[in-house]
């Protein structure tokens, strides 16, 4: 990796930025993509994969991964456990986002020279990761892109809660994925998790201005979990470069 990654800790998490290789040699500003909730060693290899495309195909941008309690900061509101012998889920994203958007993002746009307006500001999550980014669109309006990969809409009111709520930003942009199996699970939610998906999309296409993208990717939850966050990255990258 050529670029630099600088570690830090805010409202009680750990976070850590990307920043792109010489960036510090330029006069630009960049744009920032948030990852909800995983460790460095998750997406190191996913922006290794991209680098090569940076100021190629794909002009340059920061990362920030903010940590995160998953069964409490990546879901909506309390539920019960998926599993049994797990954990409920309390519920505490908007918490979440609000430490994010209020706490994390300025010391970001302030430290680093980014483009700060929603076109130019992401979140992309995997699995809970994703059901929160998604719910980000609805809470805060510094948001303005989000991926949803193999996001958990399965989740109990979801669908109830964007039938009657309208993300804040109406020109937001939506990349959503899922594996092929997932569907087949025999668990009782995660089986519902195609039709889900198809239901969320759906709403959010006559939400938004813009296509909402739903592409189904081979096999399970846990397959090729780094080729498809860096599908996501690269989808939103050239969204934020071509965003006017």
């Amino acid at each position: 990796m050529k670029g630099n990654i600088f570690s830090f800790s805010l409202a009680q998490r750990d976070c850590f930025v990307y920043s792109p290789p010489n960036w510090e040699q330029t006069k630009l500003r960049y744009p920032v993509i948030y990852g909800c909730g995983e460790r460095l060693e998750d997406w190191e290899p996913v922006i290794q994969g991209l680098e090569p495309q940076l100021h190629k195909e794909l002009d340059p941008f920061f990362f920030v991964g903010v940590g995160a309690d998953w069964e409490r900061d990546l879901t909506p509101w309390p539920a019960p456990a998926a599993f049994r012998g797990s954990p409920d889920f309390s519920g505490g994203a908007k918490a979440y986002w609000q430490d994010v958007c209020e706490t994390v993002k300025p010391f970001v746009d302030d430290r680093f020279p980014t483009l700060s307006d929603p076109l130019h500001t992401a979140v992309c999550g995997y699995s809970l990761g994703g059901l929160a980014a998604l719910y980000a669109l609805y809470i805060r309006p510094e948001i303005g892109l989000a991926a949803s990969l193999s996001g958990s809409l399965w989740y109990s009111g979801w669908l109830d809660f964007i039938k009657t709520s309208t993300p804040i930003f109406s020109d937001a942009r939506v990349f959503l994925s899922l594996g092929k199996r997932e569907e087949k699970s025999r668990h009782p939610l995660m089986g519902k998790i195609g039709d889900c998906t198809r239901a969320t999309q759906a709403l959010l296409a006559k939400q938004l201005t813009k296509n909402v993208p739903l592409i189904w990717n081979d096999g399970g939850h846990y397959h090729q979990i780094a080729q498809r966050k860096e599908q996501a990255l690269r989808w939103i990258a050239l969204e934020m470069q071509n965003a006017v």
